[in-house]
C-alpha cells in the first residue's frame, strides 16, 4: 500500500511536482521595507527634478583657465608665453602684470603661443598673469624671479 505523501516531503516528488512546489512558496519584501523604498526614490527623485527645475546648477561662477610659460631668460629678463586658452574667449582677455620689473613689451596677448618679454627684473620681483571671464579677474599663474 501506498502511503500519502505530507507537505514538504520531497523524497518520491517528481521534478515537475518539486517545481510546482517552489514556485507556490514565493516570498515578497515586507510591507515595511517597500513603503520606505518607495519614499527614499521619490525623495532622491524630488531632489533632481528640483536642482534642474530652479537651475542650481547654472549659478556656479567659472574660473578663467589658460596655460602660460615663464622661461628665465637670464638674472633680470623672463619669456613670459600663453601656451594655451582653457576657458578664455579670446587672448586679448589674459594680461601680465610685472610687478617690481620696470620693463614690459606689452601687457595683452594677441595670439596663443606669443611670447612677451618682461625685463628690468631683480631677485623676489613676481610676475603675475591674470585673465578675465564674464567680467571676473582671476590669477591664473604667478612666477618669482630668481
Amino acid at each position: 500500500m501506498v502511503r500519502p505523501r505530507v507537505e514538504g516531503e520531497t523524497k518520491n516528488m517528481t521534478l515537475k511536482e518539486k517545481v510546482a512546489s517552489k514556485l507556490s512558496e514565493t516570498r515578497a519584501v515586507s510591507p515595511v521595507i517597500g513603503v520606505i523604498l518607495m519614499v527614499a526614490i521619490t525623495v532622491i527623485l524630488a531632489a533632481v527634478i528640483g536642482t534642474f527645475v530652479m537651475g542650481l546648477g547654472n549659478n556656479v561662477n567659472k574660473n578663467a583657465q589658460a596655460g602660460v610659460s615663464f622661461d628665465q631668460v637670464n638674472g633680470s629678463s623672463v619669456d613670459v608665453q600663453l601656451t594655451s586658452l582653457g576657458n578664455v574667449e579670446n587672448p586679448s582677455n589674459v594680461s601680465i602684470q610685472p610687478g617690481s620689473c620696470n620693463s614690459i613689451g606689452k601687457s595683452n596677448f594677441t595670439t596663443v603661443g606669443e611670447i612677451i618679454p618682461v625685463g628690468d627684473c631683480s631677485a623676489g620681483n613676481k610676475i603675475t598673469v591674470t585673465a578675465e571671464i564674464n567680467g571676473k579677474t582671476n590669477v591664473i599663474s604667478t612666477y618669482e624671479v630668481n
